[in-house]
């Protein structure tokens, strides 16, 4: 059979996952999880939205799963079309083998010793195929066949036979209608023909493809399992750790005093800001604009009380000898008096001056002269001497006048 034309396909993979996901199928897929959720959305809440009925919805996953099998379909023959084309090389060249290796035993007689007990011994134990010219003949028709094997009719019935078997698709809808309408397989009665068949597709390439197949169809089918299973262990790992981390950050707020937690309150209340506070305006001109502004906020600062004297000063200031300090003073004075007629009260004595002779007393006394070299002392002396001279203070202050005769 002919290849087929794989049809015009749109992104059959994410419609068929964004389906899925508005019907309530499980999909692996993100973006068509988000976008069932919104079109949901849309749907409850947008009455020009329009609703659709899930029946609809059913029948467009129904057919966008249809036409994603016929374009793995057409990709599947290609596969195993190739690989079967591997299987027929390998079986040619083991057919081969297979004739020359009989020729070889028939042309060759074995001279059997009739003395020989061992060797009657292992042939009794191991007896030889004996090959005629039946089975030679035999393995060149097969051979034949094999060169002259229709690989497309091979095709259409490997895939009809495995989908048929396979037990979680041969019950799906989907499955049967792909068979009734695409695959078309005839039956071979001939025994040399299925025999080859069958040999071809138990081929290691041919089964492993068959397999890859298989399971992309159960994935268009029921979605990709593994995905989502593994996207579920993903989601589950992060759900733990998020879990985990939030009872660590409880224990840790556990340990943590009394004490740090209101600190911590405190502090993040008096740091915190309003981000519309500039837009209130200049705080300081408020504040100088309006006079009670310090007296409400700040509150009144009370002076410091004046000291016992300076309110003695300003009681005498105010009233005098009327004051009260200065009245007692007279009323104890008064009564002093009266109890004692001779009562005189104290003056306070003034303070004496200082005597010179004590003063000179309480001065240190002055260094005594040290000792000098007499060269030093009659240099001194001499220079006292002409010093008084020339000031007139000296002893003799006659001037001496000399005439002319001396």
């Amino acid at each position: 059979m002919s290849d087929k034309k794989a049809p015009t396909k749109e992104n059959l993979t994410w419609k068929i996952n964004y389906l899925a996901a508005q019907v309530g199928e499980k999909t692996h897929m993100k973006t068509a999880i988000l976008a069932a959720s919104r079109a949901k959305y849309q749907q409850i809440h947008n009455r020009s939205a329009g609703e659709m009925d899930k029946e609809t919805l059913i029948q467009e996953l129904y057919n966008a799963r249809k036409l994603k099998l016929e374009s793995k379909l057409y990709q599947a023959r290609k596969d195993i079309k190739a690989a079967l084309k591997k299987a027929k090389n390998e079986e040619t060249q083991k057919q081969n083998k297979k004739i020359k290796s009989a020729r070889k035993l028939l042309e060759k007689t074995a001279d059997e010793k009739e003395g020989a007990e061992e060797e009657k011994e292992e042939a009794e134990k191991k007896p030889k195929k004996k090959i005629t010219a039946e089975d030679i003949a035999l393995y060149e028709k097969e051979l034949e066949v094999i060169k002259g094997i229709d690989l497309d009719a091979l095709v259409e019935k490997t895939l009809k036979s495995k989908l048929q078997k396979n037990a979680e698709l041969k019950n799906e809808d989907l499955i049967k209608d792909l068979i009734e309408s695409s695959i078309k397989a005839n039956k071979t009665e001939d025994k040399i023909l299925q025999n080859i068949e069958s040999r071809l597709i138990a081929n290691k390439a041919v089964i492993s493809e068959i397999n890859i197949i298989l399971s992309s169809f159960q994935s268009i089918i029921k979605g990709n399992n593994e995905k989502i299973e593994k996207m579920k262990a993903i989601e589950e790992k992060k759900k733990q750790a998020a879990e985990k981390k939030k009872r660590q950050a409880e224990e840790e707020e556990e340990q943590k005093p009394q004490a740090a937690k209101k600190a911590r309150v405190t502090k993040a209340k008096k740091t915190g800001t309003s981000e519309f506070f500039e837009t209130l305006g200049d705080v300081a001109d408020d504040e100088n604009e309006d006079e009670n502004f310090k007296k409400i906020y700040e509150g009144e600062k009370k002076p410091n009380r004046a000291g016992q004297r300076q309110r003695r000063k300003q009681w005498e200031e105010m009233y005098g000898r009327e004051a009260k300090h200065i009245a007692s003073e007279y009323q104890k004075r008064e009564e002093k008096r009266l109890a004692n007629p001779d009562y005189r009260p104290k003056k306070k004595p003034a303070p004496k001056p200082k005597p010179a002779a004590a003063a000179a007393h309480h001065q240190k006394p002055s260094a005594l002269a040290e000792p000098v070299h007499p060269s030093w002392e009659a240099k001194r002396m001499q220079e006292e001497i002409m010093s008084k001279a020339l000031s007139g203070k000296g002893k003799s202050n006659n001037k001496i006048v000399f005439d002319d005769s001396d």
